[in-house]
């Protein structure tokens, strides 16, 4: 069992090897921005400050830093053997740490005098993260087999409906409440398809997920009406209101209330309809109140830890902002007043809630369809 174990993850480290180095090829020889090159660091000078002009206002100035750096071109491949000797430039305070030996994204700007201006935009990741991401999802099929392949397969349909269908479809104009309904509906059902074991309590764990999710967005949309929030507050939301005029931005605020709840509501039903349906295959005469008084209990164990997740979640996606609100000396009563605050505690809270009608939802749910099979066998 250890040998065969041992063998899984080791094919699981090669497979992702491969993959991260087929990856790195494809985007070394195929890469088509002209604004930037991928580059290798082979030699970094120490820093200095570049002197401001004379005359020019120094304090609305921002510092700049010049350093010379030796590079290698990587991603064009009639300059694959090229050293580049450039000076690179930063703002002080700002970019990242070169480091020789490691891949980054030169980019360079040119002004009217012909003279031409270098910098290290960022690192180069593109096939590390694929690599990273193929050994994560080949080590959870090496360890937990099928269970994890269709896991995967329910989480990539899930991504790829948000992604490729949603998310376009707000942008060109369609109302995002419906789309999200529908996407919810969608996520739900394969994941349910891919994980639940037994197929006769698959309706179980959709129906008190879905209970419990579209609970949530009924509170959450009270919330929005009667504080009034437009959802403009939000990360990047003026900027997105500026670009798309015409986009809903309070149903695009309802939206997320929805899609970032049903994944901690689709675990917690899950959950209830696992623990629920072990007790039925161990004892198919199990009395329906103490199943029901079962399911209740496992439904209070799982949702401390889900709260937990669901809530450190948004506090720990805000945290930057959370941050920069508190440093200006802000009193808790403005924190609480604050827009972006407020939207994310409707989220918080409309997830918590979902999450408390889903346990009795799928709970009820097993039990009458526990007792509907019990009358007709």
């Amino acid at each position: 069992m250890l040998k065969r174990l041992a063998a899984r993850i080791v094919l699981a480290v090669l497979l992702s090897w491969a993959f991260y180095s087929a990856i790195d090829y494809f985007a070394l020889h195929n890469w088509n921005n002209n604004d930037s090159l991928i580059v290798r660091v082979i030699e970094a000078g120490p820093e200095s400050v570049i002197p401001f002009p004379e005359g020019q206002d120094q304090s609305d100035a921002y510092e700049m830093l010049e350093r010379t750096t030796v590079l290698q071109v990587l991603s064009d491949t009639a300059r694959s053997e090229e050293l580049l000797t450039v000076k690179t430039v930063r703002l002080s305070g700002s970019g990242l740490e070169v480091i020789a030996g490691r891949r980054y994204l030169l980019v360079w700007d040119m002004f009217s005098d012909g003279r031409v201006q270098y910098s290290i935009a960022d690192a180069y990741r593109v096939s590390l993260t694929a690599g990273i991401v193929m050994l994560v999802c080949t080590l959870l099929i090496a360890l937990t087999g099928l269970r994890g392949l269709l896991a995967l397969l329910g989480l990539g349909a899930s991504i790829a409906v948000l992604v490729f269908t949603v998310i376009p479809l707000i942008a060109q104009g369609w109302n995002p409440v419906i789309l999200a309904l529908i996407s919810v509906f969608i996520i739900s059902t394969v994941t349910v398809l891919c994980v639940v074991r037994h197929v006769r309590f698959m309706l179980v764990s959709l129906f008190g997920s879905l209970g419990g999710c579209f609970c949530g967005f009924g509170f959450g949309a009270l919330m929005v009406y009667v504080w009034q929030l437009n959802g403009l507050a939000g990360e990047g939301g003026a900027l997105l209101a500026s670009t798309l005029p015409g986009l809903n931005m309070k149903g695009l605020l309802l939206a997320s209330v929805l899609i970032g709840s049903i994944g901690a509501v689709l675990d917690v039903g899950i959950s209830i309809t696992a623990s629920m349906s072990e007790f039925v295959d161990y004892d198919e005469h199990i009395p329906l109140d103490r199943l029901l008084l079962a399911g209740l209990h496992v439904g209070n164990e799982v949702l401390g830890s889900m709260i937990n997740t669901l809530i450190l979640a948004y506090i720990g996606s805000t945290l930057p902002m959370a941050v920069l609100i508190c440093s200006g000396g802000v009193e808790l009563a403005g924190v609480l007043n604050d827009p972006y605050i407020s939207q994310e505690i409707v989220q918080s809270l409309a997830g918590t809630l979902g999450l408390l009608f889903t346990i009795p939802a799928t709970a009820f749910s097993f039990v009458l369809q526990e007792s509907f099979r019990r009358r007709n066998d």
